[in-house]
């Protein structure tokens, strides 16, 4: 018989929820392993601008460092390097000498210093190109007359964009985003996760990434297999006996005797005796029931239970034994369950 759509519904969502505890205890395993290998950053705030004399001595200073490294073996200068990496990233201001702060953004330099296999060399060939502008920079406050032309400059068209309002789906997936993270913060009891240098977040990343799809393949296999599984059986031969009543039910019993077919008459016979005794109040049908409870149900009454147990035997070894039966062993079949439909 095709499952009904709200038992189809609790089991998919019950399995779907042990797939879910399984995936959070997963990722607890992962945060507790990763303390030893992913570093974690502690919660602070961004340092106050950099002088302009400070930035300069700093790339000068990293310079200097890629240059002594130039002689060392990628073992050592790669980890050297990324260290400078991770320094840089922290600056993300200048103070110039008029009290202006300007943002500045590293990746030019921060990119060649994490490159796999390190190339110091490289490295000090750009801030050495980075230090030449220096000498050709003209550090003095800006004059009202720099800055009008600085303004004329910015008003060309080349300058003048509108950054494009996001959609309501990037909008979605921004937040489905900073609510995954703020999970995977969770897990890791409130701190904050150094991304950019702990790969073990990406392979929890591809890790829920492949659960997620598991779980919604299996959901819609279930489903699919459930569409198919109703599209496919056979109409329910119970089905029809839902509106039928006592009498109905020996009728039906009475015309397929007379043509012969005694094997479905005893069962309709066995059914319009289970509904006569429910109409008077002797027991409950529930299609969900076997024999054997319904015996139990009348167990307090023994005459009816012992006429309701021969009943049952031959209704068992008939519909579900298909055991053989010809006009004379339904007529005695009958006459028991008339007895039977007479208690009171």
């Amino acid at each position: 018989m095709p499952m009904s759509a709200t038992r189809f519904h609790n089991r998919v969502m019950k399995k779907i929820a042990w797939v879910w505890v399984g995936l959070c205890w997963v990722m607890r395993a992962a945060g507790i392993t990763s303390i030893a290998f992913a570093r974690v950053a502690q919660s602070e705030v961004e340092g106050s601008p950099v002088p302009l004399d400070a930035y300069w001595q700093k790339l000068e200073d990293t310079r200097a460092r890629a240059e002594s490294l130039r002689v060392a073996t990628p073992e050592d200068s790669g980890p050297a390097l990324r260290a400078e990496a991770e320094a840089w990233e922290n600056i993300t201001a200048l103070a110039l000498l008029d009290g202006i702060t300007i943002t500045i953004n590293h990746g030019w330099l921060t990119t060649a210093l994490r490159a796999d296999p390190p190339d110091p060399a490289r490295v000090q060939t750009l801030i050495e190109t980075h230090l030449a502008a220096r000498d050709h920079w003209e550090q003095r406050a800006a004059s009202p007359a720099d800055l009008a032309a600085l303004r004329d400059i910015l008003a060309r068209p080349e300058f003048q964009w509108v950054t494009p309002e996001p959609t309501w789906l990037e909008k979605l997936l921004q937040q489905i985003q900073q609510w995954f993270w703020e999970w995977i913060a969770r897990l890791f009891g409130g701190r904050q996760i150094a991304i950019a240098n702990s790969p073990l977040i990406y392979v929890i990343a591809g890790v829920i990434v492949i659960v997620l799809a598991l779980v919604i393949g299996f959901f819609l296999r279930g489903l699919l297999a459930n569409l198919v599984a109703e599209t496919s059986a056979p109409p329910d031969p119970h089905a029809a006996d839902e509106d039928l009543s006592a009498e109905a039910a020996r009728l039906k019993a009475q015309a397929l005797s007379g043509a012969g077919d005694y094997r479905t008459a005893v069962r309709y016979l066995y059914l319009s005796a289970l509904l006569l005794l429910e109409e008077r109040g002797l027991l409950r049908y529930n299609r969900t029931l076997t024999n054997r409870e319904y015996l139990r149900t009348v167990a307090h009454l023994p005459e009816l239970s012992a006429i309701l147990r021969d009943v049952v035997e031959v209704f068992d070894q008939v519909w579900y034994g298909y055991h053989p039966l010809d006009e004379g062993a339904y007529t005695r079949y009958a006459e028991r369950v008339a007895e039977l439909q007479k208690q009171k």
